[in-house]
């Protein structure tokens, strides 16, 4: 879908500055506010929570790290076959 919106220019250029301080286009910025909004409740509540407690600012590697060890803890509860 293609959508045109008109914008006063205090806007535009509110709009054009969020974007570069993202590293985006305008148009792309747009479209990520869209996407983001148009998003499930859950993954909303996802995100905020993520935000609350500084995870969505931790490398990819640190949180691959932690769900390996949360998994390890898990099996390692587990009762094994024959015990």
């Amino acid at each position: 879908m293609n959508l045109t919106i008109e914008l006063p220019e205090d806007q535009t250029a509110a709009l054009a500055a969020k974007a570069k301080a993202r590293g985006l286009s305008p148009e792309d910025y747009a479209r990520e506010v869209l996407q983001n909004d148009l998003a499930p409740e859950w993954l909303q509540e996802s995100w905020k929570s993520s935000r609350a407690t500084g995870i969505d600012r931790m490398p990819a590697e640190e949180i691959d790290a932690e769900i390996a060890a949360a998994r390890k803890t898990k099996r390692d509860s587990q009762p094994q076959p024959g015990s």
